[in-house]
Order: structure tokens, then C-alpha cells, then sequence
């Protein structure tokens, strides 16, 4: 019904050149104007707030697009490749049931940081399953870890993610993969490559890692937690320093006002409501320190407020 397309991977020349356009979680506002059916980004759109739900979420009532069709996106992941996947069911006249819409809610809560209240403060983990349940699951683990390898088709990846949905049954070929990673994350916490600490502010973590996932591993100490890569891989080769931050659920931080702040000091930082993160294209200047105190202060501004409790 449809065709795929990475943008992140290829940009195309013009919108001209081809079928129609939706676009899904397309952020690169020279991008999304390609989209001349739209574009699936409820949590990135003007005024967004932390109710807004993930593409998933949304694609199971947009409207379809016509047959033949090019669904485009320049990130895929999780969301945006089981968006894809929503679609092309529906179009086949395969509505996902009730098991599928349970599996997009949980990728929902995961990407839309509306985990429910902070459990409180936690032991950090020991092992790589205890790292795999504190994301959602060791199936959605593996999805998601299949949703963001390029070496299959786009096309391939979202048939993945439709029999994840109308199954359950995680991408076999990385179940092995989210488990490598879950077991070099707990490697590299015990080692001290990845440091988790609780910071002056009240309710603000700081993670230090270079290992993907690592940022969860704060959620153990505070609700609001800045991280840094500081060997990130940026588009075309470039490594520097890479922050995100994040909260546990809306009530816990104005995210919002801690991105206009450092943005204040360096163009480029944006995101959704409940993460955020340095600019895409570059290594960041700020210091870790100059970022947990623009968090510290919208933690403190909000804090108590909504499900923060």
C-alpha cells in the first residue's frame, strides 16, 4: 500500500520527484515542508503539551493516506517505525485489536515520559534483565532496537513491527541485540565508565555514559535526570558532547523553560515536553554544570504539581 523512506538517511531532492508525502516524526522543518500530506508529530508540534500522545498513539485515528503513498521519517525508532506500521495495517483493512493498541500504549508511556508517578528512589541495577524491565519490557527492548538499526530496509523494519503488534513476538534477530546492550550498560555502571549521581538540585540526577539507554538508570534516584554522551556520534562523523533531559511524568519539571534557558546560551537545544535535548547537528559547549542547574531550576518550578507527587 504504502512506500518507506528514511529522510534521515537520504534526503531527497523534491517532493515532486515521487508519490505524496506524510511525513511521521519529521522534526527538520525543511523536511516536514516536503510533506505535502502532513506530518505525524503530535509531541514536536507548536504549543505541544504533556498530554500530547506519541505518533504511534496518533496513527491509529489520523487519517490514511491514498494508496501508493511514500510515509517518511528522519528518525526512525520505536515510535515513528510502529506509526508506519499502524498505518499500513489499518490500510490493509487489518485494524490493530485490542493486544495491538495495548502494545502502542506501552510504546506511548515510554515515549511520551507518562510513566505514571515516580516510584521513588531505588537501589541502581545489577543486571542486565533488571536494566531491560526498568524500559518497558524485553520485547519492546528489542523492538525498539530493530526500529533503529539501518541495516534492514525501512520497509523490513516496519513488517517487524506489525508482527510485533499483532503478536507480541519481539524481533528474534535483536533480542540477542537489546540484551547485549542491556549487559554492556550494567557492565559499564559496575566498571564506573557510567556514572549515575544525585545532584545539588532536589530531584535532579546527573548520568554520565557512554552507552544508549543510560539515561533511564537516573529515574533510579530522582524523576528529572541530565545526561551526557560525551563521545556522541553526530550525522557525518563528528563526535562531541551530546546532553538530553528528561522527566518521569508531567508534573515533575518545566522542561520547556530549561530548553528556552540553555537555548539562551546555545541556539539549537528543543525537543518534546518531557525530553529535551543539545542540538542535533554539533557537539555542545555548555558544561554538565551549567545544564543540571537549568534543570535544577525548572525541577524546583514545578515540582508537587500534577502526578509529580
Amino acid at each position: 500500500m504504502y512506500e518507506f523512506h528514511d529522510f534521515g538517511a537520504a534526503r531527497p531532492a523534491a517532493a515532486a520527484d515521487g508519490p505524496p508525502i506524510l511525513g511521521v516524526e519529521m522534526t527538520d522543518p525543511a523536511l516536514a515542508a516536503l510533506c505535502n500530506l502532513g506530518n505525524i508529530d503530535p509531541q514536536h508540534a507548536p504549543g505541544a503539551g504533556p498530554s500530547a500522545p506519541c505518533a504511534a498513539a496518533a496513527a491509529l485515528s489520523h487519517p490514511l493516506p491514498p494508496p501508493g503513498a511514500r510515509l517518511a521519517t528522519q528518525r526512525p525508532d520505536l515510535d515513528s517505525v510502529c506509526a508506519m506500521a499502524v498505518l499500513a495495517m489499518r490500510a490493509r483493512g487489518d485494524a490493530p485489536d485490542d493486544a495491538a493498541r495495548e502494545r502502542v500504549r506501552r510504546v506511548d508511556r515510554i515515549d511520551s515520559f507518562r510513566m505514571g508517578p515516580w516510584p521513588g528512589p531505588r537501589p541502581l541495577p545489577e543486571t542486565a534483565a533488571d536494566i531491560l524491565a526498568e524500559g518497558g519490557g524485553a520485547d519492546l527492548a528489542a523492538m525498539a532496537a530493530a526500529a533503529m538499526d539501518r541495516r534492514p530496509s525501512l520497509a523490513e523494519r516496519v513488517a517487524l513491527a506489525e508482527t510485533w503488534l499483532r503478536t507480541g513476538a519481539p524481533p528474534a534477530a535483536w533480542a540477542d541485540a537489546a540484551q547485549t546492550r542491556a549487559r554492556r550498560l550494567a557492565d559499564s555502571l559496575a566498571r564506573g565508565a557510567t556514572s549515575v549521581r544525585a545532584t545539588a538540585y532536589p530531584g535532579v540526577a546527573a548520568v554520565v555514559s557512554r552507552e544508549r539507554g543510560a539515561l533511564s538508570l537516573g529515574y533510579r534516584l530522582a524523576p528529572v535526570v541530565a545526561a551526557l554522551n560525551p563521545a556522541f556520534r553526530f550525522a557525518g562523523g563528528a563526535v562531541g558532547c551530546k546532553y538530553t533531559v528528561a522527566r518521569y511524568a508531567p508534573g515533575h519539571a518545566d522542561l520547556d523553560a530549561a530548553a528556552a534557558a540553555l537555548a539562551r546560551r546555545e541556539p539549537g537545544w528543543g525537543g518534546q515536553a518531557g525530553i529535551k535535548g543539545s542540538p542535533q547537528d554539533r557537539g555542545s559547549r555548555l558544561t554538565l554544570d551549567e545544564v543540571i542547574a537549568a534543570v535544577g531550576a525548572a525541577a524546583a518550578r514545578r515540582n508537587g504539581e500534577g502526578d509529580a507527587k
